[in-house]
């Protein structure tokens, strides 16, 4: 009987599955910048928008000629395109976060289970090497015995 180098037998699966968690928590924090970011450009084209109707509503006090109207209305249609534009993108980017965020969270639960047995299983190695050296002791004080015996 000799004592065994413990190896858990999941090792393999559970390394791929921590790479995989790995990946999806690069795939996760792309998802946050991206959305950040269309968020961020969403947030300036609104403010774009405030602060070009606020300086309009000047103007106006002040008087602008019909073209200056015409042109006004035509750059805030342009702005209110690029703004459904960029909430449809942000919805979009929000979902792909959302989404990548609940696999992030399925995968972790996924490596903590296997932690969890690879800590019962080294538990029970335990045991059993005490065990086996109990034995060893056990039959190394038989032979003792035996040789001071005789």
């Amino acid at each position: 009987m000799t004592i065994m180098a413990y190896q858990y037998k999941f090792e393999r699966v559970m390394s791929i599955k921590e790479s995989e968690k790995d990946r999806l928590m690069t795939e996760y924090n792309e998802a946050v910048q991206s959305f950040e970011k269309v968020g961020q450009q969403l947030y300036e084209y609104l403010k774009q928008k405030e602060q070009l109707i606020d300086e309009h509503a000047v103007k106006m006090r002040m008087g602008l000629s019909i073209t200056d109207v015409k042109q006004f209305q035509l750059f805030i249609d342009h702005l209110e395109k690029m703004i459904a534009v960029y909430q449809q993108k942000v919805m979009s980017a929000r979902q792909t976060m959302q989404l990548t965020e609940l696999k992030l969270r399925d995968k972790n639960m996924e490596v903590k289970k296997f932690e969890k047995m690879k800590v019962k299983d080294f538990r029970r190695y335990k045991e059993t090497q005490k065990e086996l050296e109990s034995k060893q002791m056990d039959e190394v004080s038989i032979q003792q015995y035996m040789l001071k015996g005789n």
